[in-house]
């Protein structure tokens, strides 16, 4: 009984480790995709089709924005999810 509550307890670490890579990386992607309409409307820049970091490197202001989305995200996970889930 003991090797079997061993077994699950690892089970169920290794299941919610990969999920949270999977989580952070849709999580990225909603803020990202916040951002991109966020400072497309304040500053008129092409930005889309560039990569995340390039964005962050290159664009002062859009890291900024960034930082604002991530905040959104976790005040109110539900609202952003609905209006920026792809």
């Amino acid at each position: 009984m003991k090797k079997l509550l061993e077994i699950l307890v690892l089970g169920l670490l290794l299941a919610s480790c990969s999920d949270s890579e999977t989580d952070l990386e849709k999580k990225t992607k909603m803020i990202e995709t916040c951002a991109d309409y966020q400072f497309k409307k304040r500053y008129d820049e092409k930005i889309f089709g560039m990569s995340l970091g390039t964005k962050l490197k290159n664009y002062g202001h859009y890291q900024s924005v960034f930082q604002r989305c991530e905040i959104y995200l976790k005040t109110n996970p539900i609202t952003f999810k609905e209006k920026y889930l792809d």
